[in-house]
């Protein structure tokens, strides 16, 4: 018995797939530049759908990476995602518990974040898992969940996928009423939406629910509309779908050349998609057209070529392809090699727990050793195939496992126990009217009784079994007939395929004649116009070079009048800084002082205004240092000189220069740099910058907070983070902070003031030293971090 794959229409893993597929490539490039972490989760969580029909082994890697990153800074979407694929992935390996664990997790996760629509997602995904290991109650409930929650987001198209799919499973149910509900009530949906892809699916939906009824013509003419629409609609992979269900039918109807011919557009609909799944599921069911016409060795040819296409991709298909081919090797009387292909399969199905796929499994390599004579492994096998398929009432199966077991009893001539199965067999096939085993049966009865001794009822067995084998002539007639067919078709068919090719191959002579005829013509002309080319683009080159360099001056003028401009400003802004902010503290520094050389304060006043010199000192002393390095800067004196050296001995030389402020404030100062880290950076560069960012940090600190400073390396560059538990900044504060060069100021939290030359001078020096500046996070009440980073030394050559 072999198994046929029909391609359903039940939306499951839907992107489509590529080998070498350019999607992939597109969105590995963009995870190459993407920075921001959600975006990176949302890329791998794409990248590793898009794996699902071109190489189930990728899809773990990419949705783990998701999931990582995910729980690294609590996106739990992305996290949900993640497992929603990584179910996908274990569907695919045959770990059943896992890939539902998975997708409960996940729905747990979009749960909690009340995502409606990716909720809806998840619970059809858990539908089609649940349809794929033949749980058809649990699927359709899955799939009304989904429609509940398609509801909720207002996703119409959503509902209308999923009453298809409650469709298709009633109809796999047998339940036919239920089913032309459910595609009755998509219908309605759909009027709205006037969808064509829902009402091509739902025209498939109807088509094979008509095959599996027996009315192939209705069948026929459902599915045919289904394809045109799929073609106008230009959807690839459903109209390989189609092709290949429409093949199906006529193979069931004995129009070999018409279903070969089906499956060989689908097969090349799949190989121009390169989508590897679908063509190894042409691929079998092809190669089962080869075998019901008697070709077995092409029949093999496709079964192995389809089992090297699927083996990593699709376990149960890549069973069935193994079961498949071991039932030609049996046609071979190749026993031994059947048993080797039953036996991989087996195991398969046993991980997978597919019960209909381990009694055909068995139940044939029951029939192998009963052929090789190993007769009590032949029972045994029997009798596991029997137990499982009386478990799921398998009956058509179980004809061929009574049939199997009176074969082994009456060898063994326990005459009793075969007649027993032999009877069994007989009477289920005339039940179910399958005439070949009720021949079979019949025939076998036959045997029974003679071996026993009873004429009569021997003779009433073979006149049931003649007729019977009368009946199934006629049947084979038919089938002969449709194997004559394809033969003769085939045979036209290459005869115009070869007339075809002698007429192309003259035409290609004709047009190779005239085109070297051409080729010499256009050769001359065109030795000609190069010249004059040669000699016009020498022209314009020089042209070009003129006005090039006349821009050049002009662009080089232009920036320069637009730095003169800014310098002028700052400079302007510098001055109102030195008459005002210098002026004063050196103003009341003078006034003490005079003061006390005038005996108008005593020591210990003049001890006690000490602190408030120290600070107006330290302060006054930060901003001289700045102004000094920005009228550097300003004057294109400073000079960029890198150097590798050790980071924290620098911070820790830092912190005696803030050692009152931080005290005054009562501020904890962290440096959580680790010993070996080094940087490459010009280190009065560090020294200013470090400097700034911890002087701004104490600034807008109140008492109790706390500094720390940081430092990351990564592959080609280095980063430095200050962060305080300060006041914070408004976001649109933040954003223009270091992406201006004008100066601005503002006043700290115990009413500092800052000369705004210091944001200035950070961004400048970082630049020069390649690399950025910016903050990278900062609310009100929660404090901020600023951030820059430089760039690793160069590996010498």
């Amino acid at each position: 018995m072999k198994l046929i794959i029909p391609v359903l229409f039940c939306l499951f893993f839907s992107l489509q797939s590529l080998v070498n597929n350019p999607k992939i490539d597109s969105l590995k490039t963009k995870l190459s530049y993407a920075k921001v972490d959600t975006i990176r989760v949302s890329i791998l969580n794409q990248i590793a759908a898009e794996f699902i029909n071109v190489s189930y082994d990728s899809i773990l890697p990419y949705s783990q990476k998701a999931f990582n990153l995910s729980s690294k800074i609590g996106f739990l979407k992305g996290k949900g995602i993640a497992l929603k694929n990584k179910s996908v992935y274990y569907f695919y390996a045959g770990n059943q518990d896992e890939s539902i664990n998975k997708i409960e997790r996940a729905i747990q996760l979009f749960e909690e974040i009340e995502d409606n629509l990716e909720l809806a997602k998840a619970y059809q995904n858990y539908g089609m898992l649940s349809k794929n290991q033949g749980d058809s109650k649990k699927a359709l409930e899955k799939f009304n969940l989904s429609i509940t929650y398609y509801q909720k987001a207002n996703n119409q198209q959503g509902v209308i996928d999923n009453l298809i799919n409650n469709g298709n499973v009633y109809q796999n149910l047998g339940d036919f009423d239920k089913a032309l509900e459910a595609f009755a009530e998509a219908k309605k949906f759909n009027i709205k939406l006037n969808d064509l892809e829902s009402r091509a699916r739902i025209f498939s939906g109807e088509g094979l629910m008509a095959d599996n009824k027996g009315d192939f013509d209705e069948a026929i003419q459902k599915l045919t509309e289904s394809l045109n629409l799929f073609k106008q609609l230009k959807n690839e992979k459903l109209v390989c779908g189609l092709y290949n269900n429409l093949a199906n039918i006529s193979r069931k109807q004995g129009n070999y050349l018409e279903s070969i011919t089906y499956f060989e557009n689908a097969l090349t609909s799949a190989e121009r998609m390169n989508n590897p799944r679908l063509q190894g599921i042409i691929l079998n069911n092809l190669a089962n057209t080869y075998f019901d016409i008697n070709d077995d060795d092409e029949a093999a040819s496709l079964y192995k070529r389809a089992v090297s296409i699927i083996k990593d991709i699709d376990k149960i298909t890549y069973a069935s392809l193994l079961l498949n081919l071991s039932l030609i090797q049996t046609n071979q009387k190749k026993y031994e090699v059947a048993l080797k292909s039953l036996d991989s399969s087996l195991t398969i199905f046993r991980e997978l727990g597919s019960k209909g796929y381990i009694v055909n499994n068995l139940f044939n390599i029951a029939f192998n050793h009963l052929k090789l004579n190993n007769l009590q492994k032949a029972k045994a096998f029997y009798v596991e195939s029997r137990s499982i398929a009386e478990e799921i009432e398998d009956q058509y199966s179980s004809l061929f496992i009574y049939n199997g077991l009176g074969e082994v009893y009456l060898k063994e001539n326990k005459l009793d126990s075969a007649y027993y199965f032999a009877s069994k067999a007989f009477s289920i096939s005339k039940e179910i009217e399958a005439l070949p085993q009720e021949s079979s049966a019949a025939k076998l009865l036959y045997n029974i009784s003679k071996s026993d001794g009873k004429p009569e009822d021997a003779l009433k067995y073979l006149e049931v079994h003649d007729k019977l084998k009368d009946s199934l002539f006629n049947d084979e007639k038919s089938k002969a007939l449709g194997i004559l067919e394809a033969e003769l078709g085939f045979k036209s068919l290459k005869e115009q395929l070869e007339l075809e090719k002698l007429n192309q191959q003259l035409e290609n002579e004709v047009k190779v004649n005239q085109r070297e005829t051409l080729i010499l013509v256009l050769a001359f002309a065109f030795l000609a116009l190069i010249i004059v080319i040669i000699l016009l683009l020498k022209i314009r080159k020089n042209k070009t070079k003129a006005n090039d360099l006349l821009n050049q001056k002009n662009n080089e003028i232009e920036l320069k009048n637009l730095k003169m401009n800014e310098s002028n400003l700052q400079k302007n802004k510098l001055f109102s800084i030195i008459s005002h902010d210098l002026r004063s503290p050196v103003n009341s520094l003078s006034q003490i002082f005079d003061m006390y050389a005038a005996q108008q304060i005593s020591d210990e006043e003049f001890k006690d205004w000490l602190p408030e010199i120290n600070k107006n000192i330290s302060s006054t002393r930060l901003l001289i240092d700045n102004l000094l390095n920005w009228a550097s800067e300003t004057l294109n004196k400073a000079q960029v000189e890198k150097s590798t050296f050790l980071l924290k001995p620098e911070v820790n030389s830092l912190y005696d220069l803030f050692y009152s402020p931080l005290k005054d404030k009562n501020i904890q100062f962290e440096n959580n740099i680790t010993d070996d880290f080094k940087i490459y950076i010009d280190i009065n560069t560090l020294k200013l910058v470090v400097r700034n960012l911890i002087s701004n940090a104490i600034k807008f600190c109140n008492a109790e907070d706390k500094i720390s400073i940081s430092a990351t390396h990564f592959e080609k560059f280095d980063r430095i983070c200050v962060r305080d538990t300060g006041v914070g900044m408004t976001s649109e504060v933040a954003k223009h902070l270091f992406n201006n060069s004008s100066i601005t100021s503002s006043l700290g939290t115990k009413k500092e003031k800052g000369k705004g030359v210091g944001t200035v001078l950070c961004k400048t020096f970082i630049e020069e030293n390649g690399g950025s500046i910016w903050v990278d996070f900062s609310k009100e009440g929660k404090g901020t971090r600023i951030c820059f980073e430089v760039p690793t030394q160069p590996k010498e050559q």
